[in-house]
């Protein structure tokens, strides 16, 4: 189908400036949009493509949107010399994407049009996923494709095509200066989505040897989940941590010289804080020393493990340290998955009563432009900020089907999920962590 197969006070200040005082209990509900998919179901551009995608959102009662900056190529005008903007690839669909880039700055558009209607925008980056040389390599930065000694290692030793480590500080540095000029552009705030791909951190060599040299046990042989293993997932991790510390000190110098707080939230896999960590996600440490603003949780449910499906442990983490925690749906379908609005309300009631401050909602660019799925879900997003509202709607919901099959029921998970019981590839095995 496309490129994936292969609120912080600030923030709510601003929104308060912008909404009515009725609107003010309820939760946010974030869109997360991407124009490359916009364009690439479209098939055609206005001219203003950005703009046309937003005002979708605020069509549907969505004011708040993470908008993609890319993945390792980016999809906005960039002046960093390390920087590549997607043109397209080998696949003739993708022609339109590259010509509307090129036409029109899709961030700073964005941001124009937000502030014309009232609009928070966060730029969203996605923060491991290089793709390799598929496609004849336009997904991937020419800065990336001339470094291959800095891609990831499997637990076995062979290359991971799709991630750079990061212990490499060239490649921190590279990412941070993204985030930074997007920061300058005028985004909102920033989203780091740690869900396109994990594991962040592998087995690199300047991950392995500093840890095998120092003479711990060699954790290729561990048990996975292991308490010994856990110790060296923290040692890995710390390398994302680096980055995580660099930039917010970057952002803080930024911050001192605009006058703006530019909050930072991560998106990340809702599974476990211990599978976070041996991802190479370690949420304890950046909420404990500030790293972190927001956390947005994604159902994504890749490992043969068994999910707990709850938001639970993370809306008490995030509440000790005061940061805001987002619950998540999916608003399309994955392969075997049928969409239900029963299922899709059951999911949000869910988060909803658990605590969570608002709801990020994946692919709401598709979602619009599907007319099943529009027909469907249109007419309950403009309820999902208001938590009774969706109690209600789930009520009937309920009454109207009172049993759900397996494939309506598993619909709001990332649509990435591997789920082998409705013919997805098998999940992938823990023992390769």
């Amino acid at each position: 189908m496309n490129r994936r197969h292969l609120l912080t006070s600030t923030a709510g200040t601003l929104a308060s400036a912008w909404l009515p005082a009725g609107e003010l209990n309820k939760k946010t509900v974030w869109g997360i949009a991407e124009l490359w998919q916009w364009l690439y179901e479209k098939q055609q551009t206005s001219g203003h493509d950005s703009a046309d995608c937003l005002r979708a959102h605020l069509d549907h009662g969505i004011r708040h949107v993470m908008w993609a900056l890319g993945r390792s190529t980016l999809d906005y005008h960039s002046a960093l010399p390390t920087s590549t903007m997607y043109a397209g690839d080998t696949r003739p669909e993708t022609k339109v994407i590259g010509d509307s880039f090129r036409q029109e700055c899709s961030l700073r558009a964005a941001l124009a049009f937000a502030e014309k209607n009232g609009m928070v925008i966060y730029g969203r980056l996605g923060m491991n996923r290089h793709y390799g040389d598929s496609l004849g390599g336009g997904l991937r930065s020419q800065y990336i494709a001339a470094h291959p000694e800095w891609m990831e290692r499997h637990r076995g030793g062979q290359v991971d095509g799709t991630k750079v480590s990061f212990a490499i500080p060239e490649y921190r540095a590279e990412r941070i200066a993204v985030l930074l000029e997007v920061a300058q552009i005028g985004a909102h705030g920033l989203c780091l989505d740690f869900c396109r791909q994990p594991p962040i951190a592998r087995y690199h060599p300047q991950i392995l040897d500093p840890w095998l040299k120092a003479g711990h046990a060699d954790p290729r042989q561990m048990r996975t989940g292991s308490p010994e293993f856990l110790e060296w997932a923290q040692h890995r991790a710390e390398f994302v941590n680096l980055f995580m510390r660099d930039l917010r000190a970057k952002l803080r110098e930024l911050e001192k010289t605009t006058k703006r707080k530019v909050p930072v939230m991560v998106r990340i896999p809702e599974a476990t804080l211990d599978l976070n960590l041996m991802e190479g996600l370690d949420l304890r440490t950046w909420l404990k020393e500030g790293c972190v603003d927001e956390i947005a949780l994604d159902p994504l449910w890749i490992w043969d493990f068994e999910y707990p499906d709850t938001a639970s442990p993370y809306v008490e983490l995030a509440r000790s340290h005061g940061a805001k925690i987002h619950g998540s749906a999916n608003t399309v379908t994955g392969i075997g998955v049928t969409a239900n609005a029963r299922g899709f309300l059951e999911r949000i009631a869910r988060n909803y009563d658990e605590g969570v401050d608002g709801l990020a909602l994946f692919q709401t660019d598709a979602a619009f432009l599907d007319p099943a799925l529009k027909a469907l879900l249109g007419p309950l997003f403009p309820h999902l900020a208001d938590a009774a509202a969706v109690s209600e709607k789930l009520a009937t919901a309920r009454k109207k089907q009172p049993q759900m099959s397996e494939s309506e029921r598993h619909f709001g998970l990332d649509n990435h999920s591997l789920l082998p019981q409705l013919g997805r590839a098998p999940r992938l095995s823990l023992d390769t962590l």
